[in-house]
């Protein structure tokens, strides 16, 4: 048998973990979205002596290291060690495979809110009085229109239920080597259709795969359940 499973296994390790000879050649999706440099890039860098648009991240901070920011208005007491210059944001830091989603979340906002003060406010900068207050449904149409690229560089849109475009990877589920299992891609899917890798696929062999709920018992045997 081979296991096919949708994005909330997607490349999960805590999924297969105790389980990985009986998950090995399992195929899954997972959505479509690559690593965000340039956030790393801008969010590993940031400190609270240098990060001071976000109110709230001094209280982060503290949270996040167990520490205590002496002297800062938003100190923390319940933390009896004092941070020091040490702490650093790139201490087990992974980012978030959503991120991207995310981000485009964000400039979808961004854009129909700017696509909708132009069109309601020409010639003013900021909100005019046909925009106080925001009607959510006149947003909503300029969200739906909305049409940019993304961080990936794919194109963001929405279709008549507000859904973006599906894009998904196909991954496998393989033994790489003795005791070592790992996740490999093997495809992936979007609105130009499937591509996929036949020859990356495990197990890959002539023979077809049995999808059976149970074989048939042997002479001595009996079937419970």
């Amino acid at each position: 048998y081979v296991f096919f499973h949708s994005d909330g296994w997607a490349d999960r390790y805590d999924v297969t973990d105790g389980y990985v000879r009986e998950a090995a050649g399992g195929i899954t999706i997972k959505l479509q979205s690559a690593d965000v440099k340039w956030f790393d890039d801008y969010y590993l860098k940031l400190r609270p002596e240098n990060n001071h648009r976000n109110p709230w991240f001094p209280e982060f901070w503290q949270h996040r290291f167990h520490c205590r920011l002496k002297g800062h208005p938003q100190e923390n007491s319940k933390y009896n060690r004092t941070c020091s210059k040490r702490e650093s944001l790139r201490q087990q830091y992974a980012q978030d495979t959503k991120m991207g989603f995310v981000i485009n979340a964000i400039y979808s906002m961004a854009h129909g809110l700017h696509n909708m003060q132009q069109a309601l406010c020409p010639g003013y900068q900021g909100l005019c009085d046909a925009m106080r207050p925001i009607d959510g449904a006149k947003l909503l149409d300029f969200l739906m229109k909305t049409n940019f690229t993304g961080v990936s560089g794919e194109g963001i849109l929405f279709d008549e239920n507000g859904d973006s475009p599906g894009r998904y990877e196909i991954m496998n589920f393989k033994k790489m080597g003795k005791d070592y299992y790992d996740y490999i891609n093997v495809g992936s899917w979007d609105n130009g259709g499937l591509k996929i890798d036949d020859d990356e696929i495990w197990p890959n062999s002539d023979s077809i795969i049995k999808s059976v709920c149970s074989e048939p018992c042997d002479k001595g045997q009996i079937k419970v359940g």
